[in-house]
């Protein structure tokens, strides 16, 4: 009889260490549930404008224990401060005993140096607003190598605030226009799923390149993104959290004002 209300474990601690560190650039203090099928994030940024949504798959975890659905109120920061020190080798336990419901366990183990390091972080009473999902079907999903599309976000955030991006068949173009210069980059032959009957119907979208920095520091996670345009709706990003599952991000557009 396992004692914790939750206990998972993962040999894939610095994945989820690099999750952390680039949630906690979008959301401050978050719910996170847990269930038999995994843990998940639904929410949004104090802004409005961004979107994460977050499912982790139980089987994918070395262990996965959770006797019922259970949500926790989290600082990402502060539980970020506790898991940074995760290397390649390390193993991450997390739990919450069922005497003491009102910390977050985290175990970090080395085998090899034979070291355990045990936390307890204070959880937090936090509204739990739900917040549908619903699926939508996209014209263009476009598959990119993960740190070009980070060095074409970081590039242009040195020149403006905000991009267009483009499609338009098989190419992805990328533009934005600051003070001093522009820039445009066009990705041609993008492996891409058209949902669109007309391959060569033009889809965009002006987008903050500010959050799409942020989305980057997921870069590390996979060697992929995946991109999924619409008109007039969010632009949304995925990674690949390892093969732990997966993360959603999505940006809402802004107006043709802000080029």
């Amino acid at each position: 009889m396992n004692a914790n209300t939750l206990e998972i474990r993962t040999v894939q601690a610095t994945a989820f260490k690099i999750l952390v560190e680039a949630l906690k650039e979008l959301l401050t203090d978050t719910c996170i549930d847990f269930d038999e099928t995994g843990m998940k994030i639904v929410s949004m940024d104090n802004s409005h404008i961004v979107l994460v949504h977050l499912k982790l798959d139980a089987p994918k975890f070395e262990y996965f224990h959770c006797e019922s659905k259970i949500t926790i109120g989290v600082n990402m920061l502060n539980l970020y401060k506790l898991i940074r020190t995760i290397n390649s080798n390390d193993t991450l336990t997390l739990f919450i005993e069922s005497d003491d419901l009102n910390h977050l366990g985290i175990k970090i183990e080395n085998g090899e140096k034979n070291t355990k390091t045990t936390y307890k972080l204070n959880l937090l009473d936090l509204d739990n607003p739900k917040i549908s999902v619903n699926p939508a079907d996209f014209n263009y999903e476009i598959m990119l190598q993960s740190a070009d599309f980070q060095k074409i976000c970081r590039d242009m955030s040195n020149i403006a605030e905000v991009v267009e991006i483009k499609n338009v068949g098989n190419q992805l173009i990328l533009s934005c226009k600051g003070d001093f210069c522009s820039q445009e980059t066009v990705l041609a032959d993008t492996e891409n799923n058209s949902g669109s009957k007309n391959n060569n119907e033009i889809v965009q979208g002006i987008f903050n390149l500010k959050y799409l920095v942020l989305f980057t520091k997921c870069t590390n996670l996979c060697s992929t993104v995946e991109l999924f345009l619409k008109n007039d709706y969010p632009l949304l990003i995925r990674y690949m959290v390892a093969s732990l599952g997966e993360v959603k991000l999505c940006l809402a557009p802004q107006s043709q004002n802000h080029v």
